[in-house]
């Protein structure tokens, strides 16, 4: 959890998404608690953070109570007399930014000025004025000085680094924002005079000495004054250090200065550093930028040493001593190296080792080891692997930091920026492929960039010749591989967002050394959740390398068995677990399903995708799998094979079931009716009969009273003829619906309660979920509010501890239903979060439903233009239930006139269940001018709104 004070007050939970706050007296609360931490707040001083009201105690209480229920932990504890908010070290941003200052002035004061700069410009970067609540005003000044300070030792390290030039802009700003603050005053002297421009200086010091006279009638301290003396004297600015040969990059340097931050602090603990990543990341720019900001602590200076160059078979010491003013050519390298550097504090830059990585170790190991002052920082795409290193990875660049780079590099680009980062996320981020990108807008749209990515030219001309297009950066990393590591690097491209290690052993024949050699070389990436993974742009080339058909056969059989271990064990305690497999596995079920489509193997494709089916709907995922399944069920009927019924039938009842829950299908009975057709004529009755239940499930929300009942007989007739209780169950639940349409509500709370009961034996927690939504719409149903709102609850709860993200959205949904009479306020900020994760979850009914509802909270609140926005946002959405969009057309009827009166038919015409239509009635009761649609809605089964809301 962080609790934010700089700028407006925010709380984010765990995964980093801010934490809805009860309002802006909640909020206030909550800083006051926040910034008298860790001392007990008076009841008596948090009465004062609102406006009167008529019962203060009971206001307070109700505010504390919603402060409490919206903190993801039990952080508010009551006290004697007040209240205390429980914090632990690093969760408010204000102590992390105190912190790192006083972090940044220590590592000052040791002399360290550029790990200074490092840790205190981060901080800096974070900064936001904090909200001005009276209570807080010492606090934020405190705060405020604290920043200044720390602005003060960034600037002074930055001077001492050479920075004077580069400083001149940001200190005149701050000398105009502090006026009367002497010491940006004199910082700023300083840089001018570094820079030659010595009468700006005394310009300065005169505007700052006539400052202080008029305002505060003084004169400049002895240290302005002492410093207006030199620069009067004209004597010289202390020395900088020489700077070996190190050029000085051109172009700002965007999202390193936490590397570089790790790199400068461990090159102050030990000797040699390499920085790691892919080629392209930026290890070359990085390594420069770090000895520019670290020659202060190398009298002797920063020498770069190219390697590039030098051939797999060539010498680095004669590389290296071709570089360094190291004595006379006709005596060996190594011998002129450790005359020159034995005795001299250097830092010295091995860049581009990856080649010759080997020789480079060596020469490494030798220089340290024989010259006890000198410094190593390397770059290569793989660690040299040498005692005493230690390795700094660089990734791709965090996306806001590849939009502002290359933002920088394209000025004339206008586009907005949204398909800059998309643009920027399609190239991986990486700093070499975005320069490239940059480069060609000068002839191409962003668009065509990534069409052309291979071909497009490096506009710099002395870069190296594998720097001039991506394909020849990569041509250069897998011409240093091993055959058996090419084959492993080919056969990784066949997955999407990555694999585990056993699934590239089976796909792929991976070793582990084949892999850690893949890792080191920077070629693939080893996640921090046991994933290894190509970059997008690698995973390109990397396809490109050799045929790999033979790897995507064995991909698909590697899927299809892992869809049969989650399908057999989701009624099981590792169900979870699984589910998290499955998320996990989301991209390459969909890379395997379209290459089995794209071959034509739909038997594969069927049995791929009619496993998963139940996996789809527990993620809410209901219109993706249908459109998978009804692509494979396609596939199969274009070349139909024998002894494939039963994974048909499985397939067609899912593709049924999914298409109707989602709204996806214009006809989900048609695939249900096929099923019931093979079960009649197949041989293979066994394989079919499974699918049964799934097909009443569909029948009692699409089908007239005595064809669903049939279809219930059905599955009850095959559930007679073998054992299992899952099914058992499911059918269950069935029956709770059928009985809600035929009146028996005392027999569908009945058959809800024993669905529940099953689920909660075996510890199906998805089960759980749904079988207390079902539940509970059988007690509301009933007229059982408070108990309705006990399942429903209880449900939200068991879908947040799982992988159901969908399904509480609905148990939400209904809570806010019951809270639209109950506590509006808290319905809308339901309801608005929900419709916004709804657009996040791609969950279109979700979202109408929410959108409904929404708009119903406005009509309440006399707040038509606000329902009429929402109800718009409704009618609109695809793939929802057809009741949505009856509910919104009719409610738009009646706010915005009759020309929403034919949407509105046409979309009850649409609606086949009966208990939509009818709580789709009992909602129109209170409407004008809609008395034929009424009509047409009549006959069906009593009930309440909320199968036509939620």
């Amino acid at each position: 959890m962080l609790f934010r004070l700089l700028g407006p007050v925010e709380v984010l939970g765990d995964d980093g998404s801010p934490v809805e706050l009860p309002g802006a007296r909640g909020r206030a609360i909550l800083a006051m608690l926040l910034v008298s931490r860790p001392d007990v707040v008076p009841a008596g001083r948090l009465f004062a953070t609102g406006q009167s009201a008529k019962d203060p105690v009971n206001a307070l209480h109700v505010q504390i109570a919603k402060l409490r229920a919206a903190l993801p932990e039990p952080r508010l504890v009551s006290e004697p007399g007040g209240y205390r908010l429980l914090t632990r070290a690093g969760e408010v941003d204000a102590d992390v930014f105190a912190d790192a200052c006083a972090t940044g002035r220590e590592l000052a004061r040791q002399g360290n000025p550029a790990a200074a700069v490092t840790v205190l410009r981060e901080a800096l970067a974070q900064w936001r004025q904090p909200v001005g609540y009276d209570f807080a005003d010492v606090w934020r000044v405190r705060l405020e000085e604290l920043r200044l300070a720390a602005l003060d030792t960034v600037l002074d390290a930055e001077l001492a680094l050479g920075r004077h030039r580069e400083l001149v802009p940001e200190l005149a700003g701050l000398v105009a924002e502090h006026p009367l603050r002497e010491r940006f005053a004199e910082l700023l002297m300083r840089a001018l005079h570094r820079g030659g421009r010595r009468p700006e200086a005394l310009a300065v010091f005169g505007d700052l000495r006539r400052r202080l006279a008029d305002e505060l009638g003084t004169d400049p301290g002895p240290g302005t004054s002492a410093l207006h003396l030199e620069i009067l004297r004209d004597e010289p600015a202390p020395p900088l250090p020489p700077g070996g040969n190190l050029p000085h990059p051109a172009g700002a340097l965007f999202g390193r200065d936490a590397d570089l931050g790790t790199a400068g602090r461990l090159l102050g603990e030990r000797r040699l550093v390499t920085l790691t990543g892919p080629g392209g990341v930026g290890k070359t720019r990085a390594a420069r930028e770090l000895g520019h900001r670290l020659r202060g602590r190398f009298p002797d200076g920063v020498w770069l040493v190219e390697l590039a160059s030098v051939a797999r078979d060539g010498s680095v010491l004669d590389a290296v001593a071709a570089t360094l003013p190291a004595g006379e050519p006709a005596a060996p390298a190594r011998d002129r190296l450790l005359a020159y550097l034995r005795e001299r504090e250097v830092l010295l830059v091995l860049d581009n080792c990856e080649h010759v990585v080997d020789d480079a170790a060596e020469a490494a190991e030798l220089l340290l080891g024989r010259c006890p002052r000198l410094t190593v920082l390397a770059t290569s795409r793989e660690p040299l692997n040498i005692a005493g290193e230690r390795p700094v990875p660089l990734a791709p660049l965090a996306l806001p930091d590849a939009i502002r780079l290359f933002r920088d590099r394209a000025p004339a680009v206008r586009d907005a920026d949204a398909a800059v980062g998309r643009l920027c996320a399609r190239l991986d981020a990486l700093p070499l492929v975005l320069e490239l990108a940059a480069a060609g807008t000068r002839l191409f749209s962003l668009g065509e960039i990534e069409s052309r990515l291979d071909d497009l030219a490096n506009a710099a001309r002395r870069a190296p010749a594998r720097h001039h297009s991506v394909r020849a950066l990569l041509d250069w990393s897998h011409a240093l591989l091993s055959d058996a590591e090419r084959r492993v690097f080919a056969g990784l491209s066949v997955f999407r967002d990555g694999c585990t290690f056993a699934d590239a052993e089976r796909v792929c024949g991976a070793t582990t050394g084949v892999m850690a050699a893949l890792v080191d070389k920077s070629l693939v990436v080893a996640g921090h959740d046991g994933r290894f993974r190509l970059l997008e742009t690698v995973r390109g080339y990397a396809a490109s390398t050799m045929d790999t058909s033979a790897f995507c056969d064995r991909h698909a059989e590697v899927r299809i068995a892992f869809a049969q271990e989650v399908y057999a064990g989701l009624s099981s305690p590792r169900q979870q677990e699984l589910l998290a497999g499955f998320l996990a596995e989301l991209p390459n079920v969909r890379a395997v399903t379209a290459w089995l489509l794209q071959r034509g193997d739909g038997p594969r494709a069927l049995r791929l995708q009619g496993l998963l089916g139940y996996l789809w709907y527990v993620c809410g995922r209901e219109a993706e799998g249908a459109r998978w399944l009804g692509r494979a069920i396609d596939c199969f009927d274009a070349g139909p094979r024998s002894g494939c019924d039963g994974p048909l039938a499985v397939a067609l009842a899912w593709h049924s079931y999914l298409g109707r829950a989602s709204g996806a299908l214009a006809d989900p009975w048609r695939p249900a009716d096929r099923v019931r057709t093979l079960y009649r004529t197949t041989a293979d009755r066994d394989g079919v009969r499974i699918a049964l239940p799934a097909i009443a499930a569909v029948a009692v929300h699409l089908r007239p009273g005595a064809e669903s009942r049939a279809c219930l007989d059905e599955a009850e007739a095959v559930m007679a003829e073998f054992e299992h209780p899952w099914l058992r169950a499911i059918l269950d639940a069935v029956w709770s619906e059928q009985h809600r349409r035929d009146g028996d509500l005392e027999a569908a709370v009945a058959a809800a309660e024993a669905n529940l009961r099953y689920f909660e034996g075996i510890d199906d927690r998805f089960g759980v979920v749904f079988s207390h939504l079902r539940l509970g719409d059988a007690e509301e149903h009933a007229g059982h509010r408070s108990r309705a709102r006990e399942r429903w609850a209880r449900a939200r709860d068991v879908a947040r501890t799982g992988h159901a993200p969908v399904k509480r959205g609905y148990a939400e949904l209904r809570l806010a239903y019951l809270d639209l009479d109950d506590d509006p306020p808290a319905a809308v900020a339901v309801l608005d979060r929900i419709r916004a994760e709804a657009a996040e979850l791609a969950a279109a009914d979700l979202g109408a439903a929410a959108a409904n509802l929404l708009g119903l909270a406005h009509v309440r609140r006399r707040d038509e233009t606000a329902a009429v926005t929402c109800f718009r946002e409704a009618v609109a959405a695809e793939r929802a239930l057809p009741v949505r969009a009856a509910v919104a057309a009719a409610h738009l009827t009646a706010l915005a006139g009759p020309r929403w009166k034919p949407p509105a038919e046409q979309a009850v015409a649409r609606i086949p269940d009966p208990l939509h239509r009818a709580a789709l009635g009992v909602l129109l009761q209170d409407l004008t001018g809609l008395d034929d649609l009424r009509q047409a809605l009549s006959g069906g089964p009593a009930g309440t709104p909320l199968a036509a809301l939620v």
